[in-house]
């Protein structure tokens, strides 16, 4: 089972099981742009990113960002040094 624990704009977090959780894109007709992560922290902090246009630091967290964003959305995103 799984139930939404966040929403923000394109996104919302299910939590599955008792420490898992998958960041899933809104108003899509599967679940193919999704990304799955160990806290709720974590997945937070990437919807806030990916809002803000920014590239995640660490390689997971670039990998979870390409799934979930479309190629044009994710070469749109900036790279902080």
């Amino acid at each position: 089972m799984s139930r939404v624990v966040f929403y923000h704009r394109r996104f919302k977090v299910l939590q599955i099981g008792k420490s898992s959780y998958v960041v899933v894109r809104k108003n899509t007709v599967n679940y193919s742009e999704h990304s799955h992560l160990s806290s709720l922290h974590g997945a937070i902090s990437l919807i806030r990113l990916l809002d803000h246009g920014l590239m995640p630091h660490s390689d997971y967290l670039r990998e979870s960002a390409r799934r979930l964003l479309r190629d044009k959305e994710f070469s749109k995103l900036k790279v902080l040094s």
